[in-house]
């Protein structure tokens, strides 16, 4: 097992390797799996993916990680903090469970817990936001569950499966972050 940057209770977050980028390749090429997404609307090649790849590795601005199920010792997808602003102390936060048995149990709250929880408590972040299809129950819930709170609606924002889907963006102030959930 590869060493763990972030331990969780079901997964542990590492950095991701270059050999990883072929299942991320897979999972983003997979329809049922970016639906949702804001992703998807193209093929995506290794040399793409492997392009990005080296640009994370020097990026100041960046935290991408790995997911993995801790069990199987398995990559189920990727997960981080992007577009970090450091003067006004607040990232995006992003997650991607490719592999869909590990869907709705409880791993995408576990994720978020413990990015947040880096955000906040090692990088000294004051807000974590995101953006997630209105449609995306799932998604919507879990960042819920998480604390994060509405912020508003970007009307007709993702154009996806031949219709435009709103995205709602999200965010979790500092002072709103309890550890104990």
């Amino acid at each position: 097992m590869k060493q763990a940057f972030i331990n969780g209770g079901k997964v542990l977050l590492r950095g991701i390797e270059r050999e990883d980028l072929t299942n991320l390749m897979q999972w983003m090429n997979d329809s049922d799996v970016t639906h949702f997404l804001f992703m998807g609307d193209r093929p995506v090649h290794l040399e793409q993916l492997t392009e990005q790849y080296q640009k994370q590795i020097n990026a100041s601005d960046e935290v991408s990680l790995a997911i993995v199920e801790k069990k199987k010792n398995k990559i189920i997808g990727w997960c981080g903090l992007y577009r970090i602003n450091w003067i006004s102390r607040h990232g995006e936060y992003r997650v991607f469970i490719g592999e869909k048995r590990y869907w709705n149990k409880g791993i995408g709250s576990e994720i978020a817990k413990l990015l947040i929880g880096y955000g906040f408590e090692k990088l000294n972040l004051n807000k974590i936001w995101l953006g997630v299809n209105s449609s995306h129950k799932g998604a919507s819930c879990s960042y819920k569950k998480a604390g994060f709170i509405k912020e508003g609606l970007l009307r007709q924002e993702i154009y996806r499966n031949g219709q435009y889907y709103d995205a709602v963006r999200m965010s979790i102030l500092r002072k709103e972050y309890n550890p104990k959930i």
